[in-house]
C-alpha cells in the first residue's frame, strides 16, 4: 500500500514577485494618467524615447504648440510604460522560478534595465530585494553596486540633457538629490538579506525539529523492541531453568516409581515440557521479530517540513525492517532531505520506498539546483558507506524537473539477516 502525505498550501515566491510588480505598475500608471498632459513631464528615458519616435514619425519636433503631437507622445509613453511593467513582472516571476544561476542572473539584469528605463526607484528596490534573496552575497553586492552606478549614470545623462534642451545650467543639486535617493538600494539589499537569512534559519530549524522527532520515533521503536527482548530473555532465564529442573525431577520420580507411577505424574511432566517449549518459542519470536517501523519515522519527518511539497510513497511490505537496515535507510533519506533544503534550494520532494522480490528500493528526488554529475561530498560518501555495509548499491540521477535524485537498492539477503 502506498501513502501520500498532503502538504499544506503554500504561496510560491514567484506569485508574490509578479503580484508586487503588477500592483506597483498599476499605481504608477494611475499616477501618470491622473497627471494628464498638462502636468506630466516626459523628461525621463521612456518619455524621451516617445518624443523621439513621434518626432521621427511626424517629421517635426513635439512641443506644446502642437496638441496632437503632444497627445501622441503621451499615449506612446503610457503604452511603453505599460509594456515595460508587464515585461518586468514576467522577468521577476521567471527569475524566482529559475534554478539555473546563469539564467537567473540574466533575468535579474533584464529587470534592472526595465527599472532604469522606467526611472522608478520603487522598481529598483524590488529588483534589489530579488538580488539579495536569489544571488550569493558577493555576487549580490557587486550586482547592487552596478545597479546603483547605472542608475546614477542615467540620472546624470538626464540632468545634462535637460540643461541642453532648455539652455540652462545643469541642476547639480537635483542630481545630488537623485544620487542620494538611490542609496536606498543598499538599505533594501541589507533588509532583504536579513529577511532571507531569517527565512532560511526558520526552514533549517523546522527541518532539524522534524529530523529530531523522526529519529526519536525510530529510536523509540528500537528501544521498545530491545526492552521486549530483554523481558523475554529474563523470562527464559528465570523460568527456563526451573522448568528444566522440574522436568528432570518429574522424570526421575517416574523412573523410581516404575510401573506403579500414577498417571498424574506423566500429565505433570507433559505440561512441564509444553510450558518450557512455549517459553522458548516466545524468546525465539522476539529474537526474529525485532523490526522497526521505518514508515512511521518517515511520516513524522515529512510531516514537519511545511516548506517542502513532499510526496511520500511507501509500500506496506517495505515499511518495517530490522533495526540496522531501518537506521541505514532512514539516515540516507534524512541526508537527502537535508541536501535538498540546505544546498539545492528545492521546493518539491518525492520519497519512494518500495519492495520488489524481497529487495528494498528507495528513491529521493527533488527539483533543486543539484546536478547528477556533481562531486561527492561528505554526506554522499557517508550514504554510500552505509549502503555498502549492508551489501547494497547507491546511485545518483536526475530528479524532478532536472533536479537531483538519490537511489538506494538493498538485496533481500541483507534484509533477512
Amino acid at each position: 500500500m502506498s501513502m501520500t502525505l498532503p502538504s499544506p498550501p503554500r504561496i510560491p515566491p514567484w506569485t508574490l514577485a509578479v503580484t508586487a510588480a503588477l500592483l506597483l505598475g498599476a499605481l504608477d500608471l494611475a499616477a501618470v494618467l491622473s497627471a494628464g498632459l498638462e502636468r506630466l513631464e516626459l523628461h525621463n528615458p521612456l518619455g524621451l524615447a516617445a518624443l523621439a519616435l513621434v518626432s521621427e514619425t511626424m517629421g517635426a519636433p513635439v512641443n506644446r504648440g502642437h496638441p496632437g503631437r503632444v497627445l501622441a507622445a503621451f499615449q506612446l509613453f503610457v503604452a511603453l510604460k505599460a509594456c515595460l511593467i508587464v515585461l518586468f513582472a514576467v522577468l521577476a516571476g521567471a527569475a524566482c522560478r529559475s534554478r539555473r544561476p546563469r539564467r537567473r542572473g540574466l533575468l535579474l539584469a533584464g529587470q534592472v534595465a526595465c527599472a532604469i528605463a522606467l526611472d522608478s526607484v520603487v522598481f529598483n528596490v524590488v529588483v534589489t530585494a530579488q538580488i539579495a534573496m536569489l544571488l550569493p552575497l558577493r555576487l549580490g553586492v557587486a550586482a547592487v553596486a552596478g545597479q546603483y552606478l547605472l542608475g546614477a549614470g542615467a540620472d546624470l545623462l538626464l540632468v545634462v540633457d535637460a540643461a541642453q534642451r532648455y539652455g540652462k545650467p545643469p541642476m547639480w543639486s537635483l542630481l545630488a538629490y537623485l544620487v542620494a535617493e538611490r542609496t536606498i538600494l543598499f538599505a533594501a539589499f541589507l533588509f532583504a538579506r536579513l529577511v532571507a537569512r531569517e527565512r532560511r534559519a526558520r526552514r533549517e530549524l523546522a527541518a532539524a525539529h522534524a529530523q529530531v522527532m523522526a529519529t526519536q520515533a525510530l529510536l523509540g521503536d528500537t528501544v521498545r523492541g530491545a526492552e521486549r527482548m530483554r523481558i523475554a530473555r529474563d523470562l527464559h532465564d528465570a523460568l527456563g531453568h526451573h522448568l528444566t529442573a522440574l522436568n528432570l525431577h518429574l522424570d526421575l520420580a517416574r523412573r523410581q516409581a516404575g510401573g506403579q507411577a500414577p498417571s498424574a505424574l506423566g500429565t505433570a511432566q507433559e505440561a512441564s515440557r509444553a510450558l518450557l517449549a512455549q517459553v522458548r518459542n516466545v524468546v525465539s519470536q522476539e529474537r526474529h521479530g525485532q523490526e522497526v517501523d521505518l514508515g512511521a519515522a518517515l511520516r513524522t519527518l515529512c510531516g514537519g517540513l511545511p516548506m517542502l511539497d513532499t510526496d511520500l510513497r511507501i509500500d506496506e511490505a517495505a515499511a518495517r525492517h530490522p533495526a540496522p537496515v531501518a537506521h541505514a535507510l532512514f539516515c540516507c533519506i534524512q541526508e537527502a532531505v537535508t541536501n535538498a533544503l540546505r544546498h539545492a534550494g528545492a521546493t518539491r520532494l518525492a520519497i519512494e520506498v518500495r519492495a520488489r522480490g524481497g529487495a528494498t528500493f528507495v528513491r529521493v528526488a527533488d527539483d533543486g539546483c543539484g546536478k547528477a554529475g556533481a562531486a561527492e561530498g561528505s554526506g554522499l560518501r557517508g550514504m554510500r558507506e552505509r549502503v555498502a555495509d549492508l551489501g547494497g548499491e547507491l546511485r545518483f540521477g536526475s530528479g524532478i524537473d532536472g533536479g537531483f535524485a538519490v537511489e538506494v537498492a538493498l538485496p533481500a539477503s541483507e534484509l533477512a539477516a
